[in-house]
């Protein structure tokens, strides 16, 4: 078994890597990925919606001041 301490790593990230294909593939096939970007563009409407809205308070506390 000497050879297995240089192929062992090699192996295992061979079959972390299959494991990961079978994961994205079921993923797929399932339906997981279906509607993402409206997903992802609710999101990034919250974000500047939350942005703009420290800004405002932003701007209130610097009036006080």
């Amino acid at each position: 078994m000497e050879g297995f301490e240089v192929t062992g790593p090699y192996a295992s990230a061979l079959f972390m890597s299959l494991g990961a294909l079978c994961a994205f593939i079921w993923g797929v096939l399932s339906g997981a990925f279906h509607n993402a970007d409206e997903a992802s563009l609710r999101f990034y409407e919250m974000e500047m919606e939350s942005d703009a809205h420290s800004e405002r308070a932003g701007h209130v506390e610097k009036e006080d001041e």
